[in-house]
This record gives C-alpha cells, sequence and structure tokens, in this order.
C-alpha cells in the first residue's frame, strides 16, 4: 500500500488509491453532522481489502464500508462490513452514511462463513485458467453434468449472478486476497 492510498480524517480512516473517490468522500463526509463521534467511519477499495484486515480495527467501534465497482462479495466473511457502490450518485452516497451514523441502526451480523470444498478449490484454478467444461471434466475425471452441479454450487455459495459473474469474481483482487488469507489452511 502506498501512504497516498490512506488517509486520516476527523471521523474516517480512507483506504482509496482513486484520488477522486476520496476527495468526494472526504467532501461529503465534511458536511455531515455524526451522533456518535466514537465510531469510526472506514472506506476501502476493493485492493486495499486486505490492508484493512490486516489493520485489525475494532469491530465495535468502527463501521468498515467496502466501495465496490458495482459487484456486491458475498463471500467475504473476514469482517462484518458494509458495501456501497462506487457507480452511486452523491446524493446516495451521503444518504448512506447518515444512515449507518444513525445511532438506531441496526447492527451488522457476522456472516457464516463461506468454505470451499477441495473440488471447489480445483474447479476455481481450472476455471481462471480458462479450461472449458469438458476439459475440466476430463481433468477432475467427472461427468460433465457434474462439472456443471459444482459450478453452479460455487456460483450460490459466492453470491454471484451467474457464470460471468463468477468469472469476474474468481479474478478480482477481493477474491484473490480473501482465498488467500481464509483458505490458507485448507
Amino acid at each position: 500500500m502506498r501512504s497516498e492510498d490512506y488517509v486520516q480524517s476527523e471521523h474516517a480512516d480512507l483506504w482509496l488509491s482513486d484520488n477522486y473517490l476520496r476527495w468526494g468522500v472526504e467532501s461529503i463526509l465534511e458536511h455531515i453532522a455524526f451522533g456518535n463521534t466514537a465510531i469510526r467511519y472506514v472506506f476501502l477499495s476493493e485492493n486495499q481489502y486486505l490492508d484493512v484486515l490486516k489493520h485489525n480495527y475494532d469491530r465495535g467501534s468502527s463501521k468498515i464500508i467496502l466501495l465496490t465497482d458495482g459487484a456486491f462479495f458475498h463471500f467475504l466473511d473476514g469482517i462484518a462490513f458494509y458495501q456501497f457502490s462506487m457507480d452511486s450518485s452523491i446524493e446516495e452516497l451521503q444518504e448512506f452514511i447518515i444512515s449507518i451514523s444513525h445511532p438506531n441502526e441496526n447492527q451488522l451480523q457476522r456472516k457464516i462463513p463461506v468454505v470451499l470444498t477441495h473440488r471447489e478449490r480445483v474447479l476455481i484454478n481450472l476455471i481462471k485458467e480458462g479450461k472449458r467444461i469438458a476439459e475440466i471434466g476430463e481433468h477432475l475425471n467427472l461427468h460433465i453434468k457434474t462439472v456443471y452441479q459444482v459450478r453452479q454450487s460455487l456460483i450460490k455459495k459466492m453470491g454471484c449472478s451467474g457464470a460471468v459473474d463468477l468469472l469476474r469474481t474468481l479474478h478480482s483482487d477481493v477474491f484473490k486476497n480473501w482465498l488467500a488469507e481464509s483458505h490458507q489452511c485448507h
């Protein structure tokens, strides 16, 4: 992480490498009256996910907001956090920040961890290599319908909308970091 990717303000930590996005969030934060000043708001982009995890923010006194490119990462379970699309308008982001800063806002529930089977891990590697379903079936010595079922199960488990969304997710930095961090023992 470059030092300019991390900025600390009065109420928030910004882990954003996009300068325009960071300036926009800083501008919005300047115009919000925070009720509870003990809460720290942590904004991060997808490529800072691992850095924020390593920072070990206190979940009781921090609200972590992952600003995404529109895709939501349902498999992330390392920390309880909010997700918000960077494609949203300034007004929508401002309303979102106000809504999560409200004292009556419900606490995020910790997600059930996503655990990948060995077969799913192998399937992920083969998909990332660009293998076709028939090639994957040959490699794993499985019928093509079984490969489709495992892939469909993986799509559902990852919270993806389909095969194209799964492929995009598998190649994202967030997924690569999550996989390395959460599945190193499996």
